[in-house]
C-alpha cells in the first residue's frame, strides 16, 4: 500500500466511523483486540463526500465542479459555495460576510504572502482552474490551521500526478458586447505588454535611479533626468482584441526500479482579456437643498458637460482595462516505497495589467476638468515547496505518520511609470489647459516585494483507548516573512511657465526636450521619507489535536494552537524625518473543537466552537500613503490592535445519494477589535484609512441542496442550490470614525442574502455537459459616507450564465471537447448609489466564449 492509497484509506476508515453501521464479528474476532481485527462485514449504505469525511464544517469544489460552471479561475469557482460571494474587485472573496482580510489562503496547506500592498489575502484570481485539483473551503476552525481564522480557510490544492501518462491542450476565445471590437483606450508601453512583462522602457532612469531625491544635481544633470523619462503621455483609441486563452498539461510517472516510481506533471496556462468600463461617476456633499439631501460636488456624467455648453458624450468615467495571466505549474515525485514518498512543487502566478483611465466632468473647484491616467502593474507569486511523507511502524499496526514541509515564496507588485495628469477648461480661451499646480501631473513608481518562508511538520498517530478509535495529531511550524515597498513620485514643475497657450497643448509637447529646461518645465520630485517602509513577521506555532470516535455515532475533534507572533514595521515620519519602529508582539492560546453526532444513517449535525485572531498586516500599520487602483489614497493606521473573534457553529447534514445532499447550518461570531475601512480629512479632501472598531457581531444561517432530479436515457439532469441569510452590527467609535455617518451598522461588503442556482444535465457517455447558472448578491456597502453622507451601497447584478460543452470525435481515438460559454445574458449594469443618487454605473456587456479540450 503507497502513501496515497494509505492516506486515502485513513480518510475513508475516518469518514465510515461516523456512520452508524451494523457490524457483525465472528466470535473470535469479538475476543480480539481492535488493532488485530481481521474481518469486518457492514450492513447499510454509506455516502462518501469529502465534506462529510472531514471532522469540521466544509465544502469542497474540484476539477469536475470547474468544468460543470465553467469557471476559469478560483475566485469566480468559490462564489458558487454557500456565504461565498466575490468582493468589489472579483479578485478576492467574502465568507460569511467576513471580507477577505479575514481568510486565510493556503496553497497544499502553506500560508502565502501576497503580491497586493493594500490586501492581506491574496488575490484569488491569479490561481486558473487550470492548474487546480480542488479547493477546500473550511468555515470551522481547527488548530491544524494557521490562527489567522475570521470567515474561512481557502486551501488550494495544484493537481497530483496521475497514475497514467497524459497530455492535454486547450484553446478558448471570446467576445464581450461591451468592449471586444469596440474602440477602447490605449497607450504604447512596451514590446513585450503582451506577454504580461515590460521590456525595460518603463524602467526607473538610470540617471534618477542613482539619485532618487534628484538632491545635488546640476541644472544640465536635472534637464537631463527629465528628459529621461518615455515622453508617452496622450492616449490612444484601439479596437479591442477578443479575450483568448490557452492552457495545456501533461504528466507520466515511471518505475525506477528498486529506487521507486518517479511521477512528474506540469500545467502552463495563458490568458488576455480587454474589458471597457464607460459610463459616469459622481460623489456628493450633504445638502438641504435638493430632494435627496445630496448635491454633487465631482461629477463625471454627461449632464456636467450639458451644464457648461459641453457635448455631453465628452464627459463620463471611461477605463479600458488589459488583463494578461501567465502561470504555470510543475510537481516531481518520487514514491521511494510504501512508506516514503518525496515531492518537490514550483508554482509560478503572474498577473499583469494595462489600464487607462479618463474622467471628464465638474469638480466643487472647476467647471470642466479631465483627469487622465495611464497604468501598469505586474503582480507575482513565485512558490516553492519540498514535502515528503512518511510512516513508521512504533506501536504494533498502528502506523505513525510523519508529513513535514519546507517552502519559500516570493510575492511581488511592481507600479512602473504610472503617470497621471490633469486639464482644465478656461472659459476665456474655450481650451482646456494644464494646471499649474505642482499636483497637475505625477510619474510615480510603486514597488513591493515580499518573501516568506515556511517549515514545519505534522504528526499523526492513531490508537484506541477502552475501544475508543482516536487520532491524535501534533505539529509545529516556523513561518517568516520580510517586506520592503518603496513608492516614489516625481512630477514636472511648470510655475515658471507664462506662456499659458503653451499649457493648452498635449502633453508630449508641453513635456518635450524642447521645452525642459531649469528655467521652464523642469523635473521635481514629490515623495517623502515616509513613502517606504520595510516589515518583518515571525511566528513560532504550535497545536495539538484529537479526533475521536466516542461511539458508533459521536465523533470529537478537539484541539489548541499557539501562536507567538512579532511584527516589526519601520518608516519615517514625513514632517519630522524621525524613524518611527511599529512593534506588535502577540501570544494566543486557540482552541477548538467539533463535536459530530450522526443520530441516523448518512444524518448528522455538527456543532462547533473556536477562538482565532486576525493581525492588522504590515501595510496597515505602516503610517505610509498609498495610491490605490481607484484613484483613491489610503493611509495605515500604527495604532492598530488585532482582532479577537469568537465563532460558534451548527450544521445539519443529510447524503442521500451519491453526489446528494442537503445541508442546513448557522453561524455566530463576536469580534473585538474588528478592523474596517475608515476616512479622515487631509487638506480639503479625504483619505482612506484602516482603523479598529469596538465590537461586531455577526450571525447567518445557510441551506444547500444538490440532487439528481431526474434520468432520461444517459443523460441525467441535476440541480444544485444554496442559499445564506446573513446579518451584522458593528459598533464603531467616534474617536475612530469620527467623519463615518453611521457609527452603528453592518459590516462593509456583506450582504444580507446570497443565492446560487445550477440546473443542467450531464451525459457520460458521449461527454455532454449542460447547464445554466444563476447567482444572486444582495447589495452591500461599498464605503461608509461621511460627513452625513449616506454609505455608498453597490447593487450587485443578477448573473445568469449558461455552459454547453460535448465531446466530438475528429481525429484519433480521443474527442475534442467543445464548449462554449454565456455569461451575463441579461445584461445587467454595475450600480453603485449614495441614497438615491448614481455614485457609479457602467455597462458590463454579454460575454460569449467558445473554447476547444483535446487529450492525447
Amino acid at each position: 500500500m503507497n502513501m496515497f492509497q494509505r492516506t486515502l484509506k485513513s480518510a475513508l476508515l475516518a469518514s465510515c466511523t461516523i456512520v452508524t453501521p451494523q457490524i457483525v464479528y465472528s466470535q473470535e474476532t469479538q475476543q480480539a483486540e481492535p488493532s488485530n481485527i481481521d474481518t469486518v462485514i457492514v450492513s447499510g449504505r454509506y455516502i462518501p463526500d469529502e465534506k462529510r469525511a472531514t471532522s469540521e464544517i466544509s465544502n469542497v469544489v474540484g476539477s469536475a465542479d470547474f468544468s460543470l460552471a465553467g469557471d476559469s479561475d478560483v475566485a469566480v469557482a468559490l462564489t458558487r459555495l454557500p456565504g461565498v460571494s466575490p468582493d468589489v474587485s472579483g479578485k478576492f472573496v467574502v465568507i460569511r460576510g467576513l471580507n477577505e482580510r479575514y481568510t486565510s489562503t493556503l496553497l497544499n496547506g502553506i500560508e502565502l504572502p501576497s503580491p497586493d500592498p493594500l490586501k492581506r489575502a491574496v488575490p484569488l484570481d491569479i490561481f486558473p482552474t487550470s492548474l487546480v485539483g480542488s479547493v477546500l473551503i473550511q468555515k470551522t476552525y481547527s488548530a491544524e490551521f494557521p490562527g489567522a481564522f475570521g470567515g474561512g480557510v481557502i486551501d488550494i490544492r495544484t493537481k497530483v500526478v496521475p497514475e497514467e501518462s497524459f497530455f492535454e491542450i486547450g484553446f478558448a476565445s471570446g467576445f464581450n458586447t461591451a468592449s471586444t471590437f469596440k474602440d477602447g483606450l490605449t497607450y504604447f508601453g512596451s514590446d513585450t505588454d503582451v506577454f504580461g512583462f515590460d521590456d525595460g522602457t518603463r524602467d526607473l532612469p538610470s540617471i534618477i535611479a542613482q539619485n532618487p531625491t534628484l538632491e545635488g544635481l546640476s541644472a544640465e544633470q536635472l534637464e537631463q533626468a527629465g528628459e529621461a523619462f518615455p515622453n508617452v503621455w496622450s492616449i490612444d483609441f484601439q479596437n479591442n482584441a477578443p479575450d483568448f486563452d490557452f492552457n495545456t498539461s501533461g504528466g507520466t510517472n515511471f518505475d525506477i526500479g528498486d529506487e521507486g516510481e518517479i511521477g512528474v506533471i506540469f500545467a502552463i496556462d495563458y490568458g488576455s482579456k480587454f474589458r471597457n468600463k464607460f459610463g459616469q461617476r459622481s460623489s456628493y456633499t450633504a445638502s438641504s437643498s435638493t430632494d435627496s439631501g445630496l448635491e454633487a460636488d465631482r461629477d463625471f456624467s454627461p449632464r456636467a458637460c450639458e451644464a457648461v455648453g459641453v457635448d455631453g458624450a465628452d464627459c463620463g468615467y471611461d477605463v479600458t482595462t488589459w488583463d494578461i495571466d501567465f502561470n504555470s505549474f510543475v510537481s516531481l515525485g518520487w514514491q521511494v516505497n510504501s512508506n516514503h514518498a518525496f515531492k518537490y512543487s514550483s508554482l509560478l502566478l503572474r498577473s499583469s495589467q494595462k489600464q487607462v483611465e479618463i474622467q471628464q466632468g465638474s469638480t466643487n473647484s472647476e467647471d470642466l476638468a479631465n483627469f487622465t491616467r495611464l497604468d501598469w502593474t505586474e503582480r507575482q507569486v513565485w512558490s516553492h515547496t519540498l514535502d515528503g511523507e512518511h510512516a513508521f511502524d512504533i506501536f504494533n499496526d498502528d502506523m505513525t505518520e510523519l508529513f513535514w514541509h519546507a517552502n519559500t515564496t516570493k510575492a511581488k507588485r511592481d507600479v512602473p511609470l504610472r503617470k497621471r495628469y490633469t486639464y482644465v477648461f478656461d472659459n476665456n480661451s474655450g481650451a482646456f489647459e494644464i494646471l499649474r499646480r505642482n499636483d497637475s501631473n505625477r510619474i510615480e513608481f510603486g514597488d513591493l516585494d515580499d518573501t516568506s518562508k515556511d517549515f514545519g511538520f505534522d504528526i499523526k498517530q492513531p490508537f484506541y483507548i477502552n475501544n475508543t478509535a482516536l487520532d491524535f495529531k501534533f505539529g509545529a511550524s516556523y513561518n517568516e516573512k520580510s517586506r520592503i515597498s518603496d513608492y516614489k513620485k516625481y512630477g514636472f514643475n511648470l510655475s515658471q511657465v507664462s506662456n499659458d497657450e503653451l499649457r493648452r497643448f498635449v502633453p508630449e509637447i508641453i513635456f518635450g526636450s524642447v521645452n525642459i529646461d531649469p528655467n521652464g518645465v523642469f523635473l521635481d520630485e514629490f515623495f517623502d521619507a515616509s513613502s517606504a517602509f520595510t516589515a518583518d513577521f515571525e511566528n513560532k506555532q504550535f497545536y495539538a489535536q484529537v479526533d475521536a470516535q466516542v461511539n458508533d455515532q459521536v465523533r470529537v475533534s478537539a484541539g489548541v494552537r499557539y501562536e507567538d507572533s512579532l511584527q516589526t514595521v519601520e518608516s519615517t515620519n514625513r514632517t519630522t524625518f524621525e524613524d518611527i519602529t511599529i512593534n506588535q508582539d502577540l501570544q494566543k492560546w486557540l482552541p477548538s473543537a467539533t463535536v459530530t453526532w450522526e443520530f441516523i444513517e448518512n444524518m448528522q449535525i455538527r456543532l462547533a466552537y473556536s477562538e482565532t485572531v486576525n493581525r492588522p498586516d504590515s501595510r496597515e500599520l505602516a503610517p505610509v500613503f498609498f495610491v490605490r487602483e481607484d484613484g483613491r489614497t489610503e493611509r495605515g493606521n500604527e495604532n492598530l490592535m488585532p482582532a479577537n473573534i469568537r465563532s460558534f457553529d451548527a450544521r445539519f447534514e443529510w447524503y442521500f445519494g451519491a453526489g446528494e445532499s442537503l445541508t442546513v447550518g448557522g453561524f455566530y461570531k463576536e469580534i473585538n477589535n474588528p478592523i474596517e475601512q475608515s476616512i479622515f480629512a487631509r487638506g480639503d479632501g479625504e483619505a482612506d484609512t484602516i482603523a479598529n472598531a469596538d465590537t461586531a457581531k455577526l450571525k447567518g444561517a445557510e441551506i444547500e441542496i444538490e440532487k439528481v432530479i431526474a434520468t432520461v436515457g444517459p443523460r441525467e439532469f441535476f440541480v444544485k442550490a444554496n442559499a445564506t441569510y446573513i446579518d451584522s452590527e458593528v459598533v464603531r467609535s467616534a474617536e475612530n470614525f469620527d467623519r463615518i455617518t453611521n457609527l452603528v451598522g453592518r459590516l462593509q461588503g456583506q450582504s444580507n442574502y446570497l443565492g446560487n442556482l445550477q440546473v443542467g444535465f450531464e451525459n457520460l457517455d458521449i461527454g455532454e455537459k449542460l447547464n445554466l447558472i444563476i447567482n444572486y448578491q444582495g447589495d452591500r456597502i461599498y464605503r461608509l459616507g461621511t460627513s452625513n453622507r449616506p454609505d455608498l451601497v453597490e447593487d450587485i447584478p443578477l448573473q445568469v450564465n449558461f455552459l454547453y460543452s460535448r465531446d466530438i470525435a475528429l481525429w484519433g481515438d480521443n474527442p475534442v471537447t467543445l464548449i462554449f460559454k454565456a455569461q451575463n445574458l441579461l445584461n445587467e449594469k454595475a450600480l453603485r448609489k449614495q441614497g438615491s443618487e448614481i455614485a457609479e454605473s457602467f455597462e458590463i456587456g454579454r460575454t460569449f466564449s467558445l473554447g476547444l479540450n483535446y487529450t492525447f
